[in-house]
């Protein structure tokens, strides 16, 4: 009997510790499930961040408006050419009209550009005869040059843009650039106008900016010199490709 009692309290913790590591071992499995999303779900994606949109213009905003050139239009190119020699005054006329012809012939060549000098010069090289002594025939041809150079390129417009508003479509103002002009153009003939005023036989904005435009930058130069000396007397057409030997001259 003592024996088989003594066996019984080492049984009993056998028994004890089994119950306690099967307890141990689920209490621990309970917690790893605990950190699992049920059903297998993933986890919640992040909240959008909130975007402040861009602030819309009320106002108009100032656009430059561009126009293309018409399709198959030639391009103007006053640079592109070269004059022939200038024609010579024949023996039974170098007693009515020494140099005329050439000198005024070497003047265009120096004051124009070159496609508009090719045609002054083969307009003096097609004068025959008399014509050759001629001064206005001669001073013709250089006008006539100097009426089909090309035009200066027209000033762009300028727009304004205002974005739809409400029931207000969106809409563009155009409107012509009233700022001041800077093209050497423009500037040698506002100083020509500024100069010659309100005179009677004072040039046109048009006719000086057509005149001045088949010019080299020292035949501007020079013609802005002569209209301003002689704007009543000789005007554009008579300063036209002067050299300005000939106004220094007229000053004295």
């Amino acid at each position: 009997m003592t024996a088989s009692m003594a066996l019984a309290p080492a049984a009993a913790m056998l028994v004890d510790r089994s119950k306690f590591l099967l307890m141990a071992t689920a209490l621990a499995a309970g917690s790893v499930a605990c950190d699992r999303e049920p059903f297998g779900r993933a986890p919640a994606p992040p909240a959008p961040v909130a975007t402040t949109p861009p602030p819309v213009a009320t106002g108009p905003i100032a656009v430059d408006i561009v126009e293309p050139a018409p399709t198959g239009a030639a391009t103007c190119d006053d640079s592109q050419g070269v004059p022939e020699e200038c024609p010579s005054v024949g023996p039974s006329d170098e007693g009515v009209c020494p140099d005329l012809i050439q000198r005024r012939c070497t003047e265009f060549k120096s004051a124009m550009k070159p496609r508009v000098a090719a045609q002054a010069v083969a307009c003096l090289r097609a004068l025959k005869g008399n014509e050759r002594c001629d001064p206005a025939r001669i001073s013709q041809c250089g006008h006539q040059a100097l009426m089909s150079a090309c035009a200066e390129p027209a000033r762009p417009k300028k727009g304004e843009y205002r974005a739809a508003q409400g029931t207000q479509p969106a809409s563009v103002t155009i409107t012509p650039d009233t700022s001041p002009e800077t093209s050497p153009v423009a500037v040698a003939c506002n100083s020509i106008l500024k100069a010659c005023g309100e005179r009677p036989l004072s040039p046109s904005l048009a006719d000086c900016r057509q005149t001045l435009a088949g010019l080299t930058e020292s035949g501007r130069a020079n013609m802005v010199e002569c209209v301003t000396q002689h704007c009543t007397d000789r005007g554009l057409i008579g300063c036209e490709a002067a050299p300005k030997l000939v106004v220094s001259a007229a000053k004295n």
